[in-house]
This record gives structure tokens, C-alpha cells and sequence, in this order.
């Protein structure tokens, strides 16, 4: 029997996780060969956010399918949509107190999670995501239909071949020194002065490769310590190329107070690359059993003597889609 065609709502704008989230179930759908049309306006903004968004949903609303929201983020879409409506929650980091988010952001977001309450479906992507939707939004307690289902993984990351670069910066750089990879946004939860402060405190023949930037707080801690000359920063890298660094860094640094999810330690995990982190937030949910504290990551470096296990508890999009349909 033939699949409901899907109606996909992606996040607009160019949040690198939501694109990302978005091509993996593109890609889910594909190989289940499930039939699926991307609803989105023309344009950014406000306009096209706000006013746009919702026109285009309503115009939609009685097209039979599943009608899948990307992120909570876009819950006021709800009441525009089809009944049988989907909506993805990832993270509630907006209503962390650490966050500092103004008052009147945290009010919009919080109507944003009212409206989603009106979905068939609430996905939380992870045990903790769930677990801070009901802390934030009690009410979410007594839906009809609330589930955890995990973000899925590409193939890409399961193969176990060594990859190349033809980056010379790159090559260069894992030849000489010792590699310490950090990866992903520097939002406050990242907790990336920890591993600035790691850096300073480790022999000179530690180097640190950024794969992003760092904020102007990082950036005047960076001064401080005197560290600049021994911070490599590098940006929008291809799959293949941050495949060779995960497959060739000494250590992955992720010492994240939260995390919705934690794709960069799946990945560096599955391309054999120790993990220092303590599992906060969802990291200890996606198949890492052998994680480095942050208290013990000196010594182990130092030491040499670490090694990385991997609990075969991920799963690829082509299976993910199917329980997010469900």
C-alpha cells in the first residue's frame, strides 16, 4: 500500500541544524520512496516568516497527507495546517534562564510551544528534549500523542573507510601537531571556554582546529590566555573533509552544559574519535559508552590511554522516517 505523501515545512532561514534536519528527511522519504512536497514562501524575513508562512499553510490545509513542522520554532503554523499535523521540537534552550533571552523572545516562543499543542504529533528528538518540554510546558503531559524519536544519521558516518582531503591547510596541520577538534555553533550552552582554558593548560604541541567561530567573549578570553597562535579556524567544510578531521583529530572537545540532540559527537564517535564530554543534556543518549569527563581530559591526554566505544543505538534516516510518520 502506497505511503501518505508528506507535506514538509522547513525552518526558514540558514540555521545549519535545521537544514540539516530538513535533508534527512528528505532523505528518509527517498529511500522509502514515500511521495513528498517542501511547503515554504519565497524570501526571509518577517514578512515571509510571519505573514507569507501562514498564507501558503492555510492554501495547504486540505491537502491529504501528513503535514511534518521542522521545528517548534514554527508551532504558530499549526492552526493554519491539515489535522494531521507534526511538529518537531528539538531543543527548549530559549527558556533556559542561562540563556538570557529577553523577555519578549521568551513569550513569543512560549506562544510558539501553546500553538504546537494543537498538533496530532508532538517529536521531542531526544529523552531530555522531552523532558524539558514537560518542565517548561506541564500541560505538553497530557497529550494525545507525545514521542521521543531520535535525529537519524547518514550512511556517510557508518562507513569505516579513511577518507582524504586535498585541504593542504588541513593535511598540513594534523602532521605536525596534536589535534583537538571542536565543532558547531558557540552559542552559551556550547561551554567553549572550557576548552580554551583546556588548551592553555596542555603542552604546546596541543593545537586546536575550530571548525565555526567563536563569540567576542571567547575571543577576548582567547587573548588572554595567550593562546591565538595555537587556534587553527576554519569554516563551512565539506562532509568529507570534517570526516578526515574527526578520523585524524587526537580528541573531539564537546563540553556542552545542554544539547538537544549531539550529532557532531555521533559522528565523531562513529569515525573512531575519543569524545571528551559529560554526557550532558542528550549526548549520553546517542550510543556513546565511553565518554572522557571533562575533570579527567588532561590527565588522558597526557596519558594517551583512552579508547572509544560505540553502542550501536543510532539509527539511519531511512529507518528514523518512519517512526517520525508513525
Amino acid at each position: 500500500m502506497d505511503r501518505e505523501k508528506v507535506f514538509i515545512y522547513p525552518s526558514l532561514g540558514d540555521s545549519y541544524s535545521m537544514n540539516r534536519y530538513f535533508d534527512g528527511v528528505v532523505s528518509g522519504l527517498k529511500e522509502n520512496r514515500i511521495s513528498y512536497e517542501v511547503v515554504r514562501p519565497m524570501g526571509s524575513g518577517l514578512k515571509a516568516k510571519y505573514v507569507d508562512y501562514p498564507l501558503i499553510s492555510w492554501r495547504k490545509r486540505k491537502s491529504k497527507g501528513k503535514h511534518l513542522v521542522i521545528s517548534e520554532r514554527y508551532g504558530y503554523l499549526v492552526p493554519f495546517i491539515h489535522s494531521d499535523t507534526i511538529v518537531v521540537c528539538h531543543d527548549l534552550h530559549t527558556l533556559y534562564k542561562e540563556a538570557k533571552t529577553p523577555k519578549v523572545h521568551q513569550l513569543l516562543y512560549r506562544f510558539f510551544l501553546r500553538l504546537m499543542w494543537r498538533a496530532k504529533k508532538v517529536v521531542c528528538v531526544s529523552n531530555h528534549t522531552k523532558s524539558d518540554l514537560l518542565k517548561f510546558k506541564p500541560k505538553f503531559s497530557a497529550h494525545q500523542n507525545l514521542e521521543v524519536v531520535h535525529n537519524g544519521i547518514e550512511q556517510f558516518w557508518t562507513d569505516k573507510a579513511r577518507v582524504e582531503t586535498g585541504d593542504r591547510t588541513l593535511m598540513d596541520l594534523f602532521k605536525s601537531k596534536k589535534i583537538l577538534l571542536s565543532v558547531g555553533t558557540d552559542a552559551w550552552y556550547k561551554n567553549n571556554q572550557w576548552s580554551l582554558k583546556l588548551l592553555a593548560d596542555l603542552p604546546q604541541e596541543f593545537h586546536l582546529l575550530r571548525i565555526g567561530s567563536f563569540n567576542d567573549l571567547n575571543e577576548a578570553l582567547i587573548k588572554y590566555l595567550d593562546i591565538q597562535p595555537r587556534i587553527t579556524r576554519v569554516e563551512n567544510l565539506s562532509d568529507l573533509d570534517l570526516k578526515f578531521c574527526y578520523q585524524n583529530a587526537t580528541a573531539f572537545l564537546f563540553p556542552s552544559i545542554t544539547e538537544g540532540f549531539g550529532w557532531p559527537a555521533l559522528e565523531a564517535t562513529l569515525c573512531g574519535c575519543p569524545v571528551i564530554s559529560n554526557g550532558n543534556g542528550a549526548t549520553a543518549e546517542i550510543g556513546i559508552s565511553t565518554l572522557i569527563k571533562l575533570s579527567e581530559a588532561k590527565a588522558m591526554l597526557l596519558s594517551s590511554m583512552y579508547q572509544t566505544q560505540l553502542l550501536l543505538t543510532f539509527n539511519l534516516w531511512s529507518k528514523q522516517i518512519n517512526e517520525l510518520l508513525e
